[in-house]
């Protein structure tokens, strides 16, 4: 995805707390303007990178995850507050939050998803291809 081409590739919390990384690069990045993530994050939506769970592991501390619908969950840092993983349990993926990265530069959005919410001031001025939360995952998110 971006430029960057050593492995592993890590982040983790603000504190300290969390550490993880991943040994492969991201398969691809998202920004997500669902309101669900509006509300998990505090901001107008959630950017993440997305690895297979397979590539990616926990290396200190444990994050403590909160299930915001029937088929997902969120992981922060039970310390500090970093939100840092959303984890569908359908899924072979696991996104990470393109802050808590330790190199952010590196892992470049190629989507937008859940513009159904997409707070109408925020304009962002790309190419990317966006889709509504439906189009993406196959039905609606409740909030």
């Amino acid at each position: 995805m971006g430029e960057r081409t050593t492995l592993p590739i890590t982040g983790g919390c603000l504190c300290g707390a969390v550490r993880y990384e991943a040994d492969e690069p991201p398969t691809t990045g998202t920004y997500c303007h669902c309101r669900m993530c509006q509300k998990a994050y505090g901001n107008p939506f959630g950017t993440f990178a997305i690895f297979r769970q397979e590539a990616f592991r926990v290396t200190r501390g444990e994050p403590k995850f909160y299930k915001s619908s029937e088929t997902a969950e969120r992981g922060f840092c039970a310390d500090c507050g970093t939100p840092l993983i959303m984890r569908v349990f359908d899924s072979q993926t696991i996104g990470l939050m393109v802050g808590s990265l330790d190199h952010p530069e590196d892992a470049p959005p190629t989507k937008h998803m859940g513009i159904e919410s997409q707070i109408p001031w925020l304009t962002i001025d790309d190419a990317l291809p966006r889709k509504t939360t439906k189009e993406h995952i196959g039905y609606e998110v409740e909030t």
